[in-house]
């Protein structure tokens, strides 16, 4: 019978009388691959090191059931809207693993007013905490959850955390490491035994899809920018068990695989404009000045030919809702998206107007960006839009930074 982790370990969070405290792990709000994947990787993780889940000499995995902790992968998003992100559905279809037996953060379970009120375990108290995953700032509607956060594993640009988190206990930040999955397999590893590793709980080429993503393969012009030497050293070991198994699998095939279904035009415009701006969104703070950042998977010019300028704009509108003509000057809505190989698309757009000129933001582009060609315009329409196009190794990870320093300084 085959191994089915997220149903056993739900199981036990259903149905365990000995259960004392549970640990939720939050991916980011975009639920991109690498942070669906690097909570999911780390709940298994997690529960190997507290006993829920025990390997025999042959490496089949068994269930502990009597246990008092337990480990929970949480993906950031509504219940029913995975399937946005196509790429991810294919991967977990690929490995079955069903999409309904994650936790979503849309689960009354973590509604502000019911908060963590457990209805299989009304007479008991559950310690409660909360790692994250792939980010280090809970967004301003999931500040409540603050007080409950222990620990991070992040791969980005470290924020001023102080504060923030009462209770937290462990960092785990490497930047620029190409994937949030190669700080988690790299504790696995630690974890266990190299030769035991985990292959029927999770296939090892499951393991490395976030990296292959992420790095583009370890493109050698993106080294330094997209990957490590970390990511390089994890993924070598993850292909080593998969060329010692025998097993059927081209890695080159299925990386091109994921990338044209991710990117498959039709698909993702058959989804419609408000699926794919929210089901690669971030939201940042800097500041007096707020950001919304969808990074698109199918280029902006494709989308605004198949929807035009209005509805586009009508869907940028919704963010800005309820908010007061000061916050609306001060909230911006950020694109992303590949015109070709060697091109991206960044667009920054407020409803009234953008709070500098052309000449000052290729002044802040240019202290980054010295030897490349790019070019920025602005045009309005409802409202103002900066477009620039800058080279192709520019990704929202990258350019993110550089924004928040500039808009920082906007008085």
């Amino acid at each position: 019978m085959e191994f089915n982790y997220l149903k056993e370990i739900r199981n036990i969070y259903e149905n365990n009388s000995s259960l004392l405290e549970i640990i939720f792990i939050l991916g980011n709000t975009s639920c991109d691959l690498d942070s669906a994947l690097s909570a999911y990787m780390l709940s298994i993780s997690e529960n190997l090191k507290c006993g829920i889940i025990i390997l025999s000499k042959e490496g089949k995995p068994l269930i502990n059931e009597n246990v008092s902790k337990i480990y929970l992968p949480v993906l950031n998003i509504k219940r029913g809207t995975l399937h946005y992100r196509i790429d991810i559905k294919y991967i977990f279809d690929k490995f079955n693993i069903d999409q309904n037996d994650f936790w979503y953060i849309s689960d009354s379970i973590f509604d502000q007013n019911n908060l963590f009120k457990y209805k299989n375990y009304e007479n008991k108290d559950i310690k409660t905490s909360l790692i994250l995953v792939d980010h280090t700032i809970l967004t301003k509607d999931q500040q409540y959850l603050a007080d409950y956060v222990i620990d991070i594993h992040d791969h980005h640009l470290l924020t001023n955390l102080p504060g923030l988190y009462k209770n937290l206990k462990r960092m785990n930040i490497k930047y620029p490491t190409g994937s949030c999955s190669t700080l988690i397999l790299n504790d696995f590893l630690c974890i266990k035994k190299k030769e035991n590793f985990p292959t029927e709980i999770l296939p090892p080429l499951l393991a490395m899809s976030a990296i292959l993503v992420d790095t583009e393969k370890f493109k050698e012009n993106l080294y330094g920018i997209r990957w490590v030497d970390l990511d390089k050293k994890i993924y070598k070991y993850l292909k080593k068990i998969i060329k010692k198994n025998k097993d059927d699998i081209k890695i080159k095939e299925y990386y091109k695989l994921i990338k044209d279904i991710k990117h498959d035009e039709e698909k993702n415009l058959e989804l419609g404009v408000e699926p794919l701006l929210s089901k690669d969104q971030k939201t940042f703070d800097w500041g007096q000045k707020k950001a919304i950042w969808s990074s698109f998977p199918v280029s902006f010019y494709k989308i605004k030919n198949k929807f035009g300028v209005e509805e586009i704009n009508n869907n940028f509108m919704k963010y800005y809702q309820g908010k007061s003509e000061e916050e609306i000057k001060n909230s911006f809505y950020i694109t992303n998206s590949s015109i070709d190989k060697n091109k991206k698309l960044f667009t920054i757009f407020n409803p009234i107007k953008l709070p500098f000129t052309k000449e000052e933001i290729e002044k802040e582009i240019k202290k980054y960006n010295e030897k490349e060609e790019f070019n920025v315009e602005i045009e309005t329409s409802k409202g103002e839009m900066c477009n620039i196009i800058l080279p192709g190794t520019y990704s929202r990870k990258i350019f993110e930074p550089i924004l928040k320093g500039f808009f920082s300084n906007i008085k």
